[in-house]
């Protein structure tokens, strides 16, 4: 692959990782990229690799459009710094960069704080408001499900931190892998007992659909909580640690049933937040759910098995998936934007 023919190439620059989708001049994705990093123990981690994508892509011609949300990470004294470290380690990249914002100017070379933090899940409202009339599209990642509602082919989200999203059913703190088994539930009810979980970062979600087997080894990049490996003993080993109990062989059928209680209770809380926005914003029943995030696959099943009609983001986009671009519907969405704009 040629990488300098990469035209436009949208970042998403995550609290744990780095996303990346690259086009060429006609809009076709050539590449894409999930990296993990740890900016929370040393920055050191983004400047490596926003260098190893200059490398890899090596071209000045091309336009970046860069999000970010790290910038909540508590390496850094408060979201402002973050925002001011964050863009002066993005200098690193020799590209022609702007910064997606939220304003009218959708890319803007020095913006605001305000202006850019935590915007990642605006730039896919942005890039599907005029494709489809009613929609709520749910972006489980693999820390936070966004949702973006879309009504008469307006986007209608009224806020845009954190603290008024997560307090107005547009953002969940729950993701895939990266979400502590505790904050879950406090407790679980298998079989009319009563199993209560220990508050203690032993395990998290990434262990318990490795253990029902439908965790992708792409997305399955985080370290584990104990720093041990991820066969499907050691994540039991993990779960069983949060009911505090020791695992061996003859815990594997109370494991597996925790497994799908805990994954039930994720997954309907979704659900249920999907309700509450159809009602809060008043669509029609007829409002296409749209899924994108490295959890799409999981949540596209649970909803069917549900009966609750839900397709793909890229049935929006009506572009050709490649190498599970949607999975980072941000980074591509902002390349995708970048087309427009730019084109």
């Amino acid at each position: 692959m040629n990488l300098s023919k990469i035209k436009y190439l949208g970042i998403d620059i995550g609290g744990a990782h780095l996303k990346y989708v690259g086009l060429d001049n006609k809009g076709q994705i050539k590449i894409v990229k999930y990296l993990p990093y740890k900016i929370w123990v040393t920055k050191n981690d983004l400047k490596k690799n926003l260098k190893n994508l200059y490398k890899e892509v090596g071209n000045k011609k091309t336009i970046c459009g860069i999000t970010m949300s790290a910038e909540l990470c508590d390496i850094f004294k408060n979201r402002k710094e973050g925002i001011k470290e964050l863009t002066k380690i993005c200098k690193t990249l020799k590209f022609q960069n702007f910064y997606y914002t939220h304003k009218k100017n959708i890319f803007l070379k020095i913006p605001k704080a305000n202006e850019i933090m935590s915007m990642n899940w605006h730039a896919i409202g942005r890039i599907c408001e005029k494709r489809i009339k009613n929609c709520i599209i749910v972006d489980f990642g693999s820390t936070t499900t966004d949702f973006i509602c879309i009504k008469d082919f307006k986007f209608i989200n009224k806020h845009y931190t954190d603290f008024s999203r997560i307090n107005n059913d547009e953002l969940i703190y729950t993701g895939v892998t990266r979400t502590p088994l505790f904050s879950l539930a406090s407790s679980i009810n298998i079989n009319k007992k009563i199993y209560k979980l220990i508050p203690e970062f032993f395990s998290e979600t990434a262990d318990i659909y490795r253990i029902k087997k439908i965790l992708y080894n792409l997305i399955d990049l985080d370290e584990t909580r104990d720093g041990r490996g991820k066969s499907m003993n050691e994540s039991k080993m993990r779960v069983s640690r949060n009911f505090g109990f020791d695992y061996d062989s003859s815990k594997s059928l109370i494991i597996k049933k925790i497994c799908n209680e805990l994954c039930e209770i994720q997954l309907s809380r979704i659900k249920k937040n999907i309700t509450r926005l159809k009602s809060k914003f008043n669509l029609p029943k007829n409002t296409v759910i749209a899924l994108s995030g490295i959890g799409q696959d999981i949540l596209l099943k649970h909803l069917l098995h549900k009966k609750v009609k839900a397709i793909k983001l890229i049935e929006i986009l009506k572009i050709k998936e490649v190498n599970k671009a949607t999975f980072h519907a941000p980074a591509l969405s902002i390349a995708l934007l970048l087309s427009k704009v730019f084109d």
